[in-house]
């Protein structure tokens, strides 16, 4: 299966700083990636054997691995969890500087591939299943080996942008490009053969977090768009929680002025303000755009993050 648009963001995209909503005062961190897995001890080994990432004892009560900005955090389930690629979150994102020996390494170590390695230009990216079928991508663009960005995808990139915008406060673009019309059937392998032409098809953006995390905002492969994707199209996106990759986190030092601006912005609360003695921290989760679950942590940044909460 080829699942290529993600790297025409990484060549393109730029951001400007917009200013935090009035009611916010603080830019938000990404602070984790939430998994369901079947065992934990096997997730964590295969983060540290195939990416690098430690094993930590986040806030000295729960497994998970450091992803050099952020976190994997895992609930334990009994049975696999869904993880065809039919929600508001698509895959996880990590760098890369050497394409062709980091996948001959990988390749080695037994890693299940979903695409095998591909260039684009003189880029190199590959996608791979984690442990329970989470798609992760490797993309060289980036040129460091640092976990990279979260891809999700949209009804409408427009709307899904300027929500993170308004109710989070992170940077955003310069300017979101309406939606393309659909790419002529010549280009139904455009990316292979004519990458700089099929750009115009793609409709795309993204947003960045205060520790460099970037979401990258993509229209879902549907009957409407550039012809990129070889599975079926995609219908309407179900919710994330419940799926191997549940939600998506971000944090504040101080979560209750957020908490108040979404709610004034009218954004769907799931869970209010509460203490997750599992996890020894405070938090709300809200309902984002394409029925993505998405946390509201309050946390230090890092690296005091790490080891202590926040008293």
């Amino acid at each position: 299966m080829k699942r290529t648009i993600v790297l025409t963001l990484m060549l393109s995209a730029a951001f400007i700083a917009t200013p935090a909503h009035a009611q916010l005062t603080e830019e938000p961190h990404f602070h984790h990636t939430h998994l369901n897995v079947v065992d934990v001890d096997k997730s964590i080994a295969y983060y540290q054997q195939m990416f690098g990432t430690p094993k930590v004892k986040f806030r000295d009560v729960a497994d998970a691995v450091l992803t050099d900005r952020s976190f994997f955090l895992f609930n334990k389930v009994d049975k696999p969890a869904p993880w065809e690629m039919i929600s508001g979150i698509y895959h996880l994102g990590w760098g890369g500087v050497n394409g062709p020996s980091e996948f001959e390494w990988r390749d080695k170590l037994g890693m299940k591939w979903q695409t095998g390695l591909n260039s684009l230009g003189e880029n190199y990216y590959m996608y791979a299943y984690g442990p329970d079928n989470e798609v992760v991508e490797v993309w060289t663009g980036f040129r460091h080996n640092r976990f990279g960005h979260i891809h999700l995808f949209t009804d409408d990139v427009k709307v899904a942008t300027e929500w993170y915008v308004k109710n989070l406060g992170v940077k955003g673009p310069g300017r979101i490009a309406p939606k393309p019309p659909k790419a002529p059937p010549e280009f139904t392998n455009g990316l292979a053969t004519n990458p700089g032409g099929v750009f115009r098809y793609l409709w795309t953006s993204a947003v960045s977090t205060n520790n460099d995390v970037t979401i990258n905002i993509f229209a879902k492969p549907s009957e409407d768009t550039v012809n990129w994707w070889s599975d079926p199209p995609v219908g309407e996106l179900v919710q994330s929680d419940g799926r191997v990759v549940d939600h998506i986190a971000f944090s504040y030092r101080d979560i209750d002025p957020v908490f108040e601006h979404m709610k004034k912005n009218g954004v769907e609360i799931v869970k209010p303000i509460r203490h997750d003695e599992s996890l020894n921290m405070r938090s709300f989760f809200v309902r984002g755009p394409d029925k993505v679950l998405i946390e509201i942590v309050e946390a230090l940044p890092l690296p005091g993050g790490v080891w202590e909460a926040k008293d």
